[in-house]
């Protein structure tokens, strides 16, 4: 039996200190993780970004994984301390000079009957505890798409979405707030189907800055300096609510994250419009599902100001029935976002006035052994706005198939 080095911060912030703690084993790294591939066959309407018109092919092959190497052992008080890294499964280019990060998260956690903490680069407890629509179609769903199918001045021009995946239904959303940068995070016990969760984010920007922190990734980071144009002092706050009555089960989530804006005139990374337009972060979501023979209805709605100021407000609704039954999962669902756009500035591709995106979806999977599914379905990508990009519709069937290890 070896003394366990329990010098970091994080793990003295969780009493783990307080009395001699051995470890058994020492920590041991496994493998998991999980492979995508996908065949989407459809169509994406012609869009313009800036004065060029841009038209699209209808075929497209995505994949997508990860590789998780996670270790964890447990001390004789009974606390499990471990470590998880991910690695992204496919190539993001570049060669040699390439400044794309190839890991996804990175951080340490321990947990036993007094709750769970996480330290370093994942998202942030109100991501992790969020439920709302469920879907069958893996990989596209209503919470954090591994895949998108629209045109690039769709993406760009039209508000109505949340982030560069268009789609969330957690505060915190992946592709917005403070994503994967380098937090703290505290799970409480659940008691009574209940449990809480709190994270701080010392700070975060749009991209991958000198000094500090992208919300978009995780790296470390050396300083942060003041007036630098990034949001500080993240908060999140998330709780949700699981029992089961009898043959129905209830699940409820709630939550909202906030953080500050260091104005400045160092704009690394950063545009001039942005600049002037960030302020205070918030943003909150709310959903629910209940479950019964099989079938689960699930929903929530939020709204999320994108870190700007004035009328720039990200509202959206979701909703959604799933079914299974044996190997089976179907799904049918909804997602809709609403936003003035009231940062818009007249003549560009981004005209003001109220933008509009729903998504419509139906899927399915099919389970053929543990850790092994096909996949399919057809959706929709709605558009509506004031130019041809803010209306650049999108549809497309697909079939793939999803591993996990």
């Amino acid at each position: 039996m070896k003394k366990a080095l329990l010098g970091s911060t994080a793990l003295v912030a969780g009493g783990l200190l307080a009395a001699p703690a051995m470890a058994a084993d020492p920590i041991k790294l496994e493998l998991r993780g999980y492979f995508q591939f996908m065949i989407v066959v459809g169509h994406t309407d012609r869009d313009v970004v800036g004065t060029t018109g841009t038209s699209y092919r209808p075929e497209n092959l995505k994949y997508e994984g990860e590789i998780w190497f996670t270790g964890t052992t447990k001390l004789d008080n009974g606390t499990s301390i471990g470590i998880r890294v991910e690695l992204e499964g496919w190539s993001q280019g570049g060669g040699t000079t390439s400044t794309n990060d190839q890991m996804d998260e990175e951080y340490l956690f321990a947990f036993g009957d007094w709750g769970r903490i996480e330290f370093g680069g994942t998202d942030s407890a109100s991501f992790k505890m969020q439920y709302s629509s469920p879907s069958a179609l893996i990989g596209w769903g209503f919470n954090d798409h591994n895949f998108n199918y629209f045109g690039n001045g769709f993406n760009a021009s039209n508000q109505a979405g949340r982030g560069g995946n268009i789609l969330g239904t957690g505060a915190a959303h992946n592709a917005g707030f403070s994503a994967d940068a380098n937090k703290f995070t505290y799970f409480t016990p659940r008691f009574a189907g209940f449990q809480l969760g709190f994270s701080y984010t010392p700070s975060f920007g749009l991209g991958a800055l000198a000094t500090c922190t992208s919300r978009n990734g995780n790296a470390n980071f050396n300083n942060c300096p003041k007036n630098s144009n990034i949001w500080h002092n993240g908060l999140d706050i998330a709780a949700n609510y699981l029992n089961k009555f009898g043959d129905v089960s209830i699940a409820l989530y709630g939550g909202y994250a906030t953080a500050g804006f260091d104005r400045g005139p160092g704009l690394v990374g950063v545009s001039t419009t942005l600049g002037s337009q960030a302020g205070r972060y918030k943003t909150w979501a709310a959903g629910a599902q209940i479950g019964f023979a099989g079938f689960t209805l699930g929903g929530g709605a939020g709204g999320d100001n994108n870190g700007l100021k004035g009328n720039n407000q990200t509202r959206w609704y979701t909703a959604s029935l799933m079914y299974e039954t044996g190997p089976w999962q179907l799904s049918a669902g909804w997602w809709g976002g609403r936003n003035n756009d009231g940062n818009a500035v007249a003549g560009s591709q981004n005209a003001p006035g109220k933008d509009k995106i729903d998504y419509f979806e139906l899927g399915a999977n099919y389970a053929l052994s543990p850790g092994i599914k096909l996949t399919g379905g057809v959706f929709y990508y709605m558009g509506s706005g004031q130019s041809k990009s803010e209306k650049a519709d999108s549809w497309a069937f697909v079939f793939g198939t999803a591993l996990t290890f």
